[in-house]
């Protein structure tokens, strides 16, 4: 029989887990002056303590303690400082709860909860706009949400879902427990949850679980935040519907009120959510505050150190892990630029105080930080070596200036030969994707043209594969013979990317490697060939995201999380090539599709959260996929599929064997 959700919580092993939870928060005590360091220092003792208080129904929370902080405009929100021993036992009631009420919640709720961010709803919003055309804004924010949750509402509401009164006693205690300020005056607590209770973001996301219901069973484009929300519409008058019912909700079943300045606007009229200015579909910040961002990175480098770089890398995860998955690139690539010049600042201090001279070792300390834009990870390694070597080429310039002799340039033919050799060796292809085209062969090359007009003309030399992916296209007959003769296939591709025809030569059999293929079943062969490729793309797809994890593990926690958690499942899967060990090859392939299908879900898990939170990609689909990331990967595979057709064919294997390999 499982323990309850009580007896759960009173669990040392859990409690132990908790504590090391709430240390690596490194959060500050509360009212009785116990600190971390102090809990720790006699940590066995202290735990067993609290695991016999709850067993015996004696364990009393220490009041919060009451601090103000300031917030936008001249206010001050004021958080509830829990204790140590509170802070672990709520984090253990946190740990029991969470799974029972997180699958009761919508995925319109998006703050607090494993796999949402604020980025994600800004994309859920972005999507919204741009794929469901809404027009219109009500911009919703219930008035101090966190003070006026009622608590016998609240507690009634959990009473329906758990069915144990020890654990809900004990959430009655930490809602009614007053506040103590500094100078131990009393306030008690009527209503509401204390800002800065470990298990009060649950409880607030499921007291508004059935406003999250309500919306979007009346199909209102509705995003929630914590008490930020919005409500996107397709017409003013369902905006304006869409406040009178919410108001309505709000008012008679959850005893709360929005603000007075909710109301309804155009989306052109611009609106601020969660930071973020909209204008239309165009996301933005201010002035004010990108010069606060560029402020707070340059302080981040310079005040921290470079060697340790911990605290560097912590004072800039915060826009690592919210800026960077909403502001648009040409945004980042502005912070980038802000980054890289205060760490050329850095490194040159490092030089000059001699604390470093080891280029690469430089390198690795710059490598360690992570950029925030698409294009500066991209391109990171060339980004780094600049920085590193910013302060040499100081040093060179003063050398230069100073007379000594400068290195000579490089040959400038041996560079342009290399420029030549790599297009040699890469060819080239051509791509038709406009209806109506017409795409031929003349004296000068391989020609386009588009209702008359020619758009594209490229010489015959290295020319490798053709590529139609339009309807409507018309082809020369001498286009076709001099390919076939080349055997340069034309391949024909739909909408999606999907291969349904091709233009080749005949004359590409070879009878005697074609029988080798087919006694390849038999002999092993193929068995051996299949597990080495589904090997080889898993392994290559780890490799991926651990070369991501890389730049990205300083400053982007969600990634870290999800890449944590699925190439853990990716190297479970790895393991069960251990043990197939079967001699029929057809039963051999259906256990590797098996493999790499459960490997490539968790690969993809992990590059969703790669992906700017504007674009909606909830997973890999194949046929039929409507969503741009994915009919992007269709349309690429189905090129890739093309070229890997024609490698196949060309050294004589045959792709239309139904049992190869």
């Amino acid at each position: 029989m499982q323990d309850s959700l009580y007896q759960q919580i009173c669990d040392q092993d859990l409690l132990i887990q908790s504590w090391q939870d709430v240390k690596a928060k490194g959060s500050a005590g509360g009212i009785d002056g116990e600190t971390l360091d102090t809990f720790a220092a006699n940590l066995q003792d202290n735990i067993q303590k609290l695991h016999n208080e709850l067993v015996n129904g004696t364990f009393v929370p220490q009041p919060y303690r009451k601090v103000d902080i300031p917030k936008d405009d001249n206010e001050t929100r004021t958080l509830g400082l829990m204790s140590v021993r509170d802070k672990i036992v709520q984090q253990a009631a946190r740990v029991v709860l969470e799974p029972l009420l997180d699958r009761l919640f919508l995925d319109v709720s998006y703050a607090y909860r494993k796999g949402k961010s604020a980025g994600r709803a800004i994309g859920r919003v972005q999507h919204l706009i741009v794929s469901e055309k809404r027009e219109w804004l009500t911009l919703c924010d219930i008035d101090a949400y966190f003070d006026n949750i009622n608590h016998d509402r609240l507690l009634s509401m959990l009473a329906k879902r758990i069915n144990d009164q020890p654990f809900l006693n004990l959430i009655r205690v930490w809602l009614k427990m007053g506040r103590v300020d500094r100078n131990l005056h009393w306030t008690d607590s009527h209503a509401g949850i204390p800002q800065g209770g470990i298990i009060s973001p649950l409880l607030s996301n499921f007291y508004l679980n059935s406003l999250d219901h309500f919306c979007v069973g009346k199909k209102m484009g509705y995003v929630r935040y914590a008490d930020d929300f919005v409500v996107l519409s397709c017409s003013q008058e369902e905006a304006q519907q869409a406040l009178r019912d919410i108001t309505g909700f709000l008012l008679n079943r959850l005893n709360l009120r929005l603000n007075p300045d909710c109301g309804v606007k155009h989306i052109n009229d611009g609106f601020q959510f969660l930071g973020i200015r909209f204008r239309g579909a165009e996301r933005s910040i201010s002035e004010e505050k990108l010069a606060s961002l560029q402020e707070k990175i340059r302080n981040g480098v310079l005040k921290n150190d470079l060697v340790d770089s911990r605290r560097m890398t912590e004072s800039l995860r915060g826009i690592g892990d919210y800026y960077a998955r909403i502001l648009p690139q040409r945004v980042l690539e502005t912070l980038d630029d802000s980054l890289s010049l205060a760490l050329k600042e850095k490194v040159r201090q490092l030089r000059e105080d001699g604390v470093i001279t080891n280029k690469k070792q430089l390198e690795e300390l710059i490598r360690k930080v992570g950029f925030f834009s698409s294009n500066w990870q991209v391109h990171a390694n060339a980004h780094i070596k600049e920085i590193a070597a910013f302060s040499r080429k100081r040093e060179k310039r003063a050398e230069s200036a100073s007379g000594r002799e400068a290195s000579p340039p490089a040959d400038p033919v041996r560079k342009r030969k290399k420029e030549y050799e790599k297009l040699e060796s890469a060819g080239f292809e051509v791509v038709v994707s406009q209806s109506g085209s017409f795409i031929g062969k003349t004296k000068k090359g391989v020609i386009v043209k588009v209702r008359g007009q020619l758009v594209h003309q490229s010489p015959l030399d290295n020319l490798k594969h053709i590529f139609i992916t339009a309807p409507g296209v018309t082809l020369s007959s001498n286009l076709v013979s001099w390919a076939a003769e080349r055997r340069i296939p034309i391949d024909f591709n739909d909408f999606s990317g999907l291969p349904y025809a091709r233009i080749t030569s005949f004359n590409t059999t070879h009878y005697e490697l074609q029988r080798a293929q087919l006694a390849a079943e038999n002999d092993g062969k193929a068995s051996h060939l299949a597990t080495t490729f589904v090997t080889g793309k898993i392994k290559n797809q780890m490799n991926l995201v651990k070369y991501y994890h890389k730049y990205r593990k300083s400053f982007d926690e969600g990634f870290v999380l999800e890449f944590n958690d699925k190439t853990r499942r990716m190297e479970n899967i790895m393991e069960e090539f251990k043990a197939l060990n079967t001699p029929d090859h057809e039963t051999l392939r259906g256990k590797l599709f098996s493999i790499e299908g459960r490997a490539a879900a968790a690969y993809w898990d992990i590059i969703k959260t790669l992906l700017d939170d504007n674009i909606v990609f909830e997973g890999r689909v194949g046929k039929g996929a409507t969503d741009l990331v994915n009919s992007l990967l269709n349309y690429g595979y189905g090129i890739l599929y093309g070229k890997i057709w024609n490698s196949v064919q060309r050294i004589g294997l045959n792709p239309y064997s139904p049992r190869a390999p």
